[in-house]
């Protein structure tokens, strides 16, 4: 980094960024995906005692010119931190000196702190007040006061004296909460519009001193990799770098500020990978699980009291190996190999250090992973293939989840949501920790009566697209594929066209091929996220009367999951995901994407044919 190098007038401070860890403390096994018939190779990517690593190197070469940001979305989604309901990973941040965390969607997810308690922030209110650091969130309000909740002990923002530069922090929470976590948990809040929120906390921080205003946000957004070279991590805002998606949240945001009102942005929610600049200004996003992070270098000139813009750069992404393929220098078993092979696994190097776990760290989360391990190593299964995951596409772990939900119902039909799966499974042994990563949330069983017309509703504003597409078992749809229009109404008749408002469904009928008959009662398998309203589902299950609805016993989803896998093992079927059968069977879809003017425009070649052979007869 010589071109942004401290002078006696520039004090150049390094933001570091990490977002979305959802409780990955331990480093994820994983498998590379090879062609040609190649055997996988087995490696690790992630972990907490090596990311620990990285952030004393970056502490040792940067002093107190360096800080280290998280974009939320910390607890929920391992074994280790969920039993102890998020307190493994505050320890970790505790014992490793982060600086700010926005509070994310699912900081949420675990309601009460004490069983039974009526208390639904309890888990959060407990993990804020154990942390050293700040829980950021300007937009978080108390519905009824419409002040900040009085006993969570948030903040909206933070100062920070950063070598010799302060520098201001504005906790942003994503407005998309009220509908992507348990609503029974947050029915006392209300999260705010950002651009009013960052407006006033902006001029706040800048009226208390603030040099630098950064955006810690728990807020998405979606951007193109561009024409850069595979391998390169450092960044300048005039390469060449991808698009990013005019309708996310947080590019929305951003457009819509006025210039220099914020100079940097660290942003989780969306699980992508960014190092772009938007609308001038740096913004950061390391994807999910701590397998990455990212670096913003800011240079401040303290004399013309200033950012210097032209010199800002953005390192990054940064992987979090414990090991690295010595031809790739990464842990990314996706990508393809090298012509040259990947190469041996060796140890990393990081600005000139050798990554290696860092005890301290380890003997932090000791007791945390003692308690995990018995649970998380049982093997339930076995993958011939890995099983893979998409949510704007048919996925073949959804349409195992979704099968395993309907058997364990004994229901016609059944639908799982695309965001409740966080991670596919792996090819060879399934153990339950596997199953855990992939669905960590602790969603029930539900199961609703519904008439064949009520069906049609719910299949066609949960194919909407809005929140991905849905798995289903005991169905096949034809769907208007999502890079084409589609039609919408009010359907709530509110006066405006929301996402899931779209009508996506063409058809939908049984896998037998028989159709829904609109007056006919069937019996529909869900998870209480969607019944209470999670994912845009308030609308058509609301409509549902509660004699109609069996809430279950409030065994978590993922146990029968884990019974439907345990279960195929122990009955002596093929693995999971077999050539010969796979959970994608491409000649039957369970979903059906379609043009519909490819459609139109083939049956119009066919009735002009028919008019032609008419003329010549």
């Amino acid at each position: 980094m010589s071109d942004v190098a401290d002078k006696s007038d520039l004090e150049t401070i390094v933001i570091m960024g990490t977002n979305d860890i959802h409780g990955a403390l331990e480093p994820q096994s994983l498998s590379t995906r090879e062609t040609d018939g190649k055997a996988p190779i087995l490696y690790q990517a992630g972990g907490a005692a090596y990311l620990a690593s990285y952030v004393k190197t970056l502490q040792k070469q940067f002093g107190n010119r360096f800080i280290w940001l998280d974009g939320g979305d910390q607890f929920q989604g391992s074994i280790e931190s969920n039993i102890e309901k998020g307190a493994a990973m505050v320890r970790f941040f505790n014992h490793l000196g982060l600086k700010a965390a926005v509070i994310g969607n699912h900081e949420f997810d675990f309601g009460a702190e004490i069983p039974g308690s009526a208390d639904t922030l309890g888990a959060l209110k407990a993990r804020v007040n154990e942390a050293k650091y700040p829980y950021l969130s300007a937009n978080l309000l108390d519905k009824a006061t419409q002040a900040r909740p009085a006993d969570l002990h948030s903040t909206p923002h933070s100062i920070l004296d950063v070598g010799r530069v302060k520098v201001g922090i504005i906790g942003l929470t994503t407005p998309e909460t009220a509908t992507t976590t348990m609503p029974t948990y947050i029915r006392s809040l209300e999260f705010a519009e950002l651009k009013k929120t960052t407006l006033r906390e902006a001029k706040a921080l800048r009226n208390q001193g603030a040099d630098l205003v950064v955006i810690l946000a728990h807020s998405g957004l979606k951007c193109g990799p561009g024409k850069t070279p595979a391998h390169q991590i450092i960044w300048k805002s005039s390469d060449p770098l991808g698009r990013c998606d005019s309708k996310s949240e947080l590019v929305q945001l951003l457009r819509e500020l006025p210039e220099r009102t914020v100079d940097a942005v660290v942003s989780g929610h969306s699980h992508s990978i960014i190092h772009h600049w938007v609308s001038g200004v740096p913004v950061i996003q390391a994807g999910a699980s701590g397998r990455y992070f990212n670096l913003i270098y800011l240079p401040y000139d303290l004399g013309q009291k200033r950012l210097l813009q032209d010199r800002v750069r953005i390192e990054g992404p940064i992987p979090v190996c414990p090991l690295v393929f010595k031809n790739q220098n990464d842990c990314n078993g996706d990508r393809p190999a090298p012509k040259n092979g990947r190469g041996s696994l060796v140890p990393p190097r990081f600005h000139n250090e050798v990554v290696e776990a860092d005890v301290g760290t380890q003997e932090t989360l000791r007791s945390s992973f003692e308690k995990s391990a018995l649970i998380k190593n049982e093997i339930i299964g076995q993958a011939a293939r890995k099983i893979e995951h998409q949510r704007t596409r048919e996925s073949e772990l959804g349409n195992l989840v979704a099968d395993a939900i309907r058997s364990a119902a004994q229901s016609d039909v059944a639908l799982m949501n695309s965001g409740g799966i966080r991670a596919p499974l792996q090819a060879g042994p399934i153990s339950y920790g596997d199953v855990f990563r992939s669905l960590p949330f602790d969603n029930s069983i539900v199961v609703l009566s519904v008439t064949g017309r009520e069906l049609k509703t719910i299949l066609r504003v949960a194919q909407s697209g809005s929140r991905g597409f849905p798995s289903i078992s005991g169905l096949r749809l034809r769907l208007i594929d999502p890079r084409f229009d589609a039609p919408s109404n009010d359907l709530n008749q509110d006066g405006r066209i929301e996402p899931w408002e779209i009508n996506r469904l063409i058809s939908a009928k049984f896998e037998n091929g028989a159709p829904i008959l609109d007056d006919r009662i069937y019996t529909l398998a869900t998870i209480d996220f969607l019944l209470l309203g999670g994912d845009d589902m308030k609308w058509p299950l609301s409509r549902i009367p509660a004699q109609r609805v069996n809430m279950g016993d409030g065994t978590p989803m993922r146990e029968a999951v884990v019974r439907f896998i345990r279960h195929i093992r122990n009955s002596g079927g093929l693995e999971w995901n077999s050539v010969y059968q796979p959970l994608i069977n491409s000649a039957d879809p369970r979903l059906q994407f379609e043009n519909p003017k490819a459609k139109k425009a083939k049956k119009g070649k066919k009735a002009k044919s028919k008019q032609k052979r008419r003329r010549k007869r």
